[in-house]
């Protein structure tokens, strides 16, 4: 049976530079992978917009998975049967509502809600120019925010929105408080939409690099992470996961290669 090869990957700090957010060096490459019929999903925490201004850098239109698996876009390029859109998530204004609500004040108290914030805070904290921070800013399913208390605090509040039906993932910037989606979440489901219409054996391979990813890479049939060295490999609890020496972006064509070398 021909093998069809799905990539899912992280972009900030997999993909593109986790400083610059570029990945110049590396687009060749990825167009190449896609004129072969290897289908790439960007699955990340960005928005649809922001993932839309890569698509246009990239100077390809890809299904994408965005707000950490809130909604899914473009399934159609893929297959015209496919949809092309799959919301996954109550908006963000509900989601904040039933946080505000049901969380004690103990731990909203040490909040820092992002954008709420002055633009110039924003920009730092992010990281963005001010064309970039608009399009980061226009999220529709995830507040992101900081958190000021210490790290049992931090694993308590997110204990407490696990059980209000909320989750709290942790990027390489900020928390994003989301609806009880993931990444995980998201990929599965666009597995499940392969399955019932395709007749290609299907292979996944996840790319990330940091703790919001292990779960995605976790259900792929090859796990590949990008070398970031805020992230400690010791943490690391997936079987026969591919390591990039490189950090991003060349170390996600580094890891991929492996990937596909495995396969093949």
């Amino acid at each position: 049976m021909i093998k069809k090869i799905i990539i899912f990957t992280d972009l900030d700090g997999t993909l593109l530079h986790s400083e610059t957010f570029e990945f110049e060096n590396i687009k060749q490459y990825i167009q190449n992978l896609l004129s072969k019929n290897i289908s790439i999903i960007p699955n990340s925490s960005k928005t649809k917009a922001e993932i839309l201004n890569f698509c246009h850098e990239l100077k390809e239109e890809l299904p994408f998975i965005a707000e950490n698996g809130a909604a899914i876009y473009k399934m159609n390029l893929i297959n015209s049967d496919f949809p092309e859109k799959i919301i996954l998530s109550r908006d963000k204004d509900e989601i904040l509502n039933v946080f505000l609500k049901k969380i004690p004040k103990k731990f909203i108290s040490k909040c820092k809600f992002v954008l709420k914030l002055k633009k110039d805070e924003q920009l730092k904290i992010f990281g963005l120019s001010e064309k970039q921070l608009s399009c980061a800013s226009d999220r529709e399913f995830s507040v992101p925010l900081i958190f000021k208390g210490n790290k049992i605090e931090k694993n308590n509040l997110f204990k407490l929105a696990s059980d209000i039906g909320l989750t709290m993932q942790e990027g390489g910037r900020v928390i994003n408080l989301s609806d009880n989606v993931g990444k995980s979440f998201a990929m599965k489901k666009v597995r499940r939409i392969f399955d019932k219409t395709e007749k290609q054996e299907l292979k996944i391979i996840g790319v990330g690099d940091n703790f919001n990813d292990l779960d995605m890479l976790k259900n792929s049939d090859i796990a590949c992470l990008v070398f970031n060295e805020k992230f400690k490999l010791d943490t690391l609890n997936i079987k026969n996961c591919l390591v990039s020496k490189k950090p991003a972006p060349e170390g996600w064509e580094e890891v991929v290669k492996m990937a596909l070398e495995k396969i093949q």
